[in-house]
């Protein structure tokens, strides 16, 4: 009898063990909805604002008010986008916007996100010169 009840004993200590080591292997990734912003004053965008061309011939106009910043795919809905770092930017919905050369070009990341109405294909990258 004393045997049964340590082989049940230790069955039962092996089970929860292993219990352990499964729960050690299930990763949880955890996303953030909302990117890192950074602080950028409106003094720090002035070199931004500006019309560029885009490769496709639209064209995306960047402007501010009052310590936010807007982007406009031609006559469409004006857009804010959220500073990431010095020259970074995202929209709400994803799309990415890098600013180089001191703001004399950029490139876009997901544009399709920025004009929903267009038949874009997913994971679109524009560029983009003053």
């Amino acid at each position: 009898m004393k045997t049964i009840l340590a082989g049940i004993a230790a069955s039962l200590a092996l089970s929860s063990l292993m219990t352990v080591a499964h729960a050690d292997q299930t990763s949880v990734e955890i996303t953030s909805k909302s990117p890192q912003r950074y602080h950028m004053l409106e003094d720090e965008f002035y070199n931004f604002k500006s019309v560029y061309g885009l490769e496709n011939g639209q064209h995306i106009r960047f402007t501010s008010v009052m310590g936010r910043f807007y982007t406009q795919l031609d006559n469409g809905q004006r857009v804010r986008i959220y500073p990431v770092s010095r020259t970074a930017f995202v929209t709400e919905n994803g799309a990415s916007i890098e600013f180089r050369e001191q703001g004399e070009t950029l490139g876009i990341a997901n544009f399709e996100k920025l004009s929903p109405a267009s038949q874009l294909a997913a994971n679109t990258s524009m560029t983009a010169r003053r």
